[in-house]
């Protein structure tokens, strides 16, 4: 099972040219063995071959853009539409395949909200659940400060608390401090029941 993620940067035209490439290059990193195309500038539509990595591939996306928070906040708005995809991608802008057209309009639904984050996959039992732990998620990462953020992305690269401290140059007590403030434990719960709740709609369990 596939999904596609219809995306754009929040208060981008707020950063310098440098470091919204910056941040460009970071999106284009992280999706780079699935695949991700930017349009007007700050938006971008992604796919992503593996459904069961989608919530921490979106994670991780807004947690890079939050490190670029200043005076205002940087962020993403993500709606992520999972199913089986019937034809093959290879470009994204031009494709109309079912699997893009209802991410795309699933987006829509940001225009009169100040949520960050959707989730659907077109089963109404599974849909309540998928919208549950996107307004969960979003709440979450809504609290995390942009070093929390930097500190997040280094621990969900599968990277130990010890080595985030070498690589940020901290204490591993300061790094401990970041992971329980931005209540970690519960964003990698959400993970783990967003995996679940995938496997089950994929294998019908």
């Amino acid at each position: 099972m596939n999904a596609v993620v219809t995306a754009d940067i929040v208060n981008s035209t707020l950063m310098n040219k440098t470091l919204f490439s910056n941040l460009v290059n970071d999106l284009s990193d992280l999706f780079r063995e699935d695949k991700i195309e930017f349009y007007r500038g700050d938006s971008f539509q992604a796919f992503i071959k593996n459904a069961d990595d989608a919530l921490l591939k979106c994670i991780k996306s807004r947690l890079l853009a939050i490190q670029y928070s200043e005076e205002k906040r940087i962020d993403i708005r993500l709606s992520i539409s999972m199913g089986n995809l019937k034809s093959n991608v290879k470009v994204i802008g031009s494709n109309m395949d079912d699997l893009f057209v209802k991410s795309g309009r699933y987006f829509d639904k940001f225009q009169n909200s100040s949520r960050r984050l959707y989730i659907t996959c077109g089963d109404e039992d599974k849909d309540f659940t998928y919208e549950i732990i996107a307004e969960y998620v979003d709440s979450l990462l809504g609290r995390v400060t942009a070093k929390q953020a930097e500190v997040l992305s280094i621990i969900l690269s599968d990277k130990p608390q010890i080595e985030a401290a070498k690589l940020l140059g901290v204490t591993t007590a300061t790094i401990s401090q970041h992971v329980k403030a931005a209540r970690f434990e519960e964003i990698e719960s959400m993970l783990t029941k967003f995996k679940i709740l995938t496997n089950q709609l994929q294998y019908g369990k």
